[in-house]
């Protein structure tokens, strides 16, 4: 018997080709369907409500006259049918518009034959929205810029090998600029919390000067010495400041304050003796001293309390022993425990 459902080739390509464009219909609608609904209460990440009538009330060209769709008290977008031609063809006068939160948008357009075609995440952008973001990061960068000496490299007339150097300078991104700092000029030049300023007067105090208000001359005659390094805590790097060179008037009290540069051990008692006078004298006369000579001068007096306090026989050591009580406190008239002159106290 025939079979009287026996179809030809063609006939089931005509048949096929009917399924796959009726396939394409749903599949449109489906997307039309899925911008009306789901892109209205669940958007990509953005400004959320806020930002979109902000979009419509700043005069957003795409948003102006749009109105807001969505779920109730959920996230929604901005919707509204063209109203003029998109300059780079993204769409044309009555498309509907799904203005959403992120700066983007979707187009649903339709042909003369009622077709509708989806175009989803093209990109729209609006001045009066931007400007403002734009202006805080200018102001960031500058901001960063004056208070830690960063610089853009147009601004650096150094050689791009030394920039890249990063033996010679450092870099940092600061909203997606690029600043760079030679590592010789890093230092604080901004404002100061109560903790850091307390340091800072500490040796300002003493005759030294920040970074930033070293003058070109100075910078060749003083010190560049490391005050507060980066593991106290304190700053958020390495903190130096420049000394400038001794200003100590006795040539005895200089020449006994670098020689305990090269050995801070307690020496002989005739030794320690001068030490301990030297020390006395420039605390007396609250001399500025730069802290990589002071420090190993104090390291070498405390050396010499531990060796020789009260042994110090026929060398006069009822006056000395009176001057180490008032460096570390048990006689009046010495060092304050804290405070700028606390550095000379003695334990």
């Amino acid at each position: 018997m025939k079979n009287i459902f026996q179809i030809t080739e063609q006939e089931k390509k005509e048949i096929l080709e009917k399924h796959n464009l009726f396939k394409k219909v749903l599949k449109s609608k489906s997307e039309v369907k899925r911008l009306m609904v789901n892109e209205q209460s669940t958007p990509t990440s953005g400004g959320g409500v806020e930002f979109l009538i902000a979009a419509r009330d700043k005069g957003c060209q795409i948003a102006k006259g749009a109105v807001l769709k969505g779920a109730p008290g959920k996230a929604t977008v901005l919707y509204k049918r063209a109203d003029y031609d998109s300059p780079n063809g993204y769409f044309k006068i009555g498309d509907e518009l799904y203005i959403k939160d992120n700066f983007t948008f979707d187009v649903v357009t339709t042909d003369v034959d009622g077709k509708k075609t989806v175009i989803t995440n093209r990109r729209w952008n609006c001045p009066a929205l931007t400007k403002p973001v734009e202006d805080q990061i200018k102001t960031n960068i500058n901001l960063t810029q004056k208070e830690g000496g960063w610089k853009k490299r147009e601004n650096i007339t150094d050689t791009d090998a030394n920039v890249n150097n990063p033996q010679m300078y450092e870099k940092q991104v600061v909203n997606g600029e690029t600043l760079y700092r030679r590592i010789s000029g890093k230092g604080i030049a901004g404002a100061l919390d109560d903790r850091q300023q307390v340091v800072v007067t500490k040796w300002e105090e003493q005759g030294a000067k920040l970074e930033k208000d070293v003058d070109a001359e100075q910078s060749k005659t003083w010190s560049r010495k490391l005050v507060s390094p980066k593991s106290d805590g304190l700053f958020s790097e390495d903190f130096y400041m420049y000394f400038p060179p001794n200003t100590v008037n006795n040539a005895a009290i200089l020449t006994a304050f670098q020689g305990a540069v090269t050995d801070q051990t307690a020496g002989s008692k005739s030794d320690c003796k001068t030490a301990i006078e030297a020390y006395y004298s420039a605390f007396k006369i609250k001399a500025k001293i730069e802290p990589n000579t002071m420090e190993p001068m104090k390291e070498k007096v405390q050396a010499c309390v531990t060796q020789f306090k009260g042994k110090w026989g026929f060398m006069g050591g009822g006056k000395i022993d009176e001057i180490l009580d008032i460096l570390s406190g048990v006689k009046v008239g010495g060092p304050s425990s804290y405070g700028g002159d606390s550095k000379w106290r003695l334990k």
